[in-house]
Parts: C-alpha cells; sequence; structure tokens
C-alpha cells in the first residue's frame, strides 16, 4: 500500500491556522464564571464582584437569587443568615457588605490576601474599596465544598 504524500502547507498559512484554532477553543471554552472556582481568593473577588453588581442594581440577591448563592455561599451560612434577627440589635443592614448603603466601586475594587490556604478550608482578607462609602474591610472564611471554595463565615473588621 502507498502512503500519499500531502503537500506541504506554508509556515505562514500553517500560522494562521494555529491562530485561528486557539481563536476559536477560546471562544467555546466555558467561562470561568460558570465553572467551580479551584482558588479560594479568585472565588471570594468573583463572588464580591457579582454580590455587589446585583445589590446596587436594585436586586435582592439573598432573597430571590437563591440558587446563584448556593454557587458562593455554603448552605450553612445561607441557612444562619436566615434565622438572624432582622432589624436594631440584629442584622441591620446587608450581611455580605456590613452597610446599610452600597458603593458601586466596592465590586470593582476587591483586595484579597490570604492568612491560610488549606486543602479543605481558607481564611482571606478582603478590602472592598470605594470613593462614596469608604473601605469595607473582612475576614472570610472558606470550604472546599461540591468542587469548590464557598463562603462558609464573613467577619466585618470594622
Amino acid at each position: 500500500m502507498m502512503a500519499m504524500k500531502m503537500p506541504a502547507l506554508p509556515f505562514s498559512k500553517m500560522k494562521h491556522v494555529c491562530v485561528a484554532v486557539l481563536v476559536a477553543l477560546t471562544f467555546i471554552t466555558p467561562s470561568s464564571a460558570i465553572w467551580p472556582e479551584k482558588n479560594p481568593a479568585e472565588a471570594v473577588r468573583n463572588f464580591y464582584a457579582w454580590y455587589v453588581h446585583e445589590v446596587a442594581n436594585g436586586s435582592r440577591p439573598l432573597e430571590k437569587e437563591r440558587q446563584e448563592m448556593r454557587k458562593f455561599v455554603t448552605d450553612r451560612l445561607l441557612n444562619r443568615i436566615d434565622k438572624m434577627p432582622k432589624g436594631p440589635g440584629g442584622l441591620d443592614g446587608d450581611f455580605f457588605l456590613n452597610a446599610q448603603e452600597i458603593d458601586p466601586e466596592w465590586g470593582r475594587n476587591i483586595a484579597v490576601s490570604n492568612y491560610y490556604v488549606g486543602r479543605t478550608m481558607s481564611k482571606l482578607g478582603v478590602i472592598l474599596t470605594g470613593r462614596k462609602l469608604g473601605d469595607r474591610q473582612f475576614e472570610v472564611k472558606m470550604l472546599f465544598q461540591e468542587g469548590t471554595w464557598k463562603i462558609d463565615e464573613v467577619k466585618s473588621s470594622d
């Protein structure tokens, strides 16, 4: 059996084919917002960017977007928030932002530092920076559950 020789592609055409394949892979690869986070700092950053945007636009994610919240937050923390007394003397403002008003810049200016990163639990420092209402600082405990990092505890440093 004789092997047929394929005509060789010139180098420049091969380069264009490779670039086209890479571009196509980039567009068909699902975005990181859909896939579970493998990095706790990136997970908390994605949460606060999404959460601040939703709240600033009048949405109430804790009440109206529970399925989306479960992608970022443990069921244990959501249940704890649900059971907290609301109003003066209880939860008086937004649990995740420790504020009654929202600075939209908080969702764009998110600094994260790793206090401790383990295989199943991490503690992170989070600072949300805004010009209108100043900074918000938190210690966030993350747990690795269901193949992704989720927020399990938020302590305000204010």
